[in-house]
């Protein structure tokens, strides 16, 4: 990874992709992804190095910065989903980087100290493995309470299917499945919640934006889904 300065002294971002970002009051939080210096490994000293630095950008000076982080950074690398509440960062499962390694853990990072803790590890438990889907917080509108995981990309031999939900092989992309599958985690029990649903659910759909409106309200636009037997995009938008 490229953590040198440029000629002027400042900070120079490195190349990323699959990445995840997130704002905290003033200050936009860029973390792992693809990047120069990763390996493919399962967990090695390289890999830590990546995942163990925080990329920082603060919106009023305009400046980027790296910080090393304490604590033990999750294994999943890309395709992450994050949410914020209040100071703290939560991340939920991913892509390792290498083979179907895809996790279910749920980690948390204190911005205040730049301090990881792990909620939940990763485990063959009621929620699938996956990456490339989304998270938004829900509850009280005061702090919410609960994470709310959907969608995304999971490998077909590890995922318990649902019959409220819909996996579909990937075209192109042998045992994967993607999947509309979701999953709530109550911060205060500290345990998953596999729901039923009601209304129209939105297919499985992987690559998507989505975003809180209110304290139980979301809303989910675009992503990758299976049409005929190929991968397409689309602008399917729902709440």
């Amino acid at each position: 990874m490229d953590r040198n300065l440029d000629v002027s002294g400042q900070y120079k971002l490195g190349w990323r992709a699959q990445h995840t970002t997130a704002v905290v009051g003033e200050v936009l939080y860029c973390w792992g992804g693809d990047q120069e210096g990763l390996d493919k490994s399962h967990d090695s000293p390289t890999k830590r190095e990546c995942t163990s630095a925080i990329d920082v950008f603060n919106l009023l000076s305009g400046v980027w910065s790296s910080k090393p982080t304490r604590g033990t950074p999750p294994l999943g690398i890309k395709g992450v989903s994050c949410a914020v509440i209040n100071n703290n960062i939560y991340y939920f499962g991913g892509w390792c980087g290498h083979g179907s390694c895809y996790l279910n853990s749920l980690n948390c990072l204190d911005t205040l100290i730049l301090q990881w803790k792990e909620l939940q590890p990763t485990s063959d438990n009621s929620v699938t493995k996956r990456g490339y889907g989304g998270m938004i917080p829900m509850g009280s509108e005061g702090e919410p309470q609960q994470l709310l995981v959907i969608g995304g990309l999971a490998p077909k031999l590890a995922t318990t299917l649902y019959r409220q939900f819909e996996y579909i092989e990937i075209p192109g992309v042998d045992g994967h499945v993607r999947t509309n599958e979701q999953n709530i985690y109550n911060l205060s029990s500290g345990q998953w919640i596999v729901p039923f649903v009601s209304g129209q659910c939105f297919p499985p759909t992987s690559l998507f934006i989505v975003e809180r409106i209110s304290h139980n309200k979301g809303i989910m636009y675009g992503g990758l889904v299976t049409d005929g037997g190929r991968d397409i995009s689309t602008n399917n938008s729902c709440t």
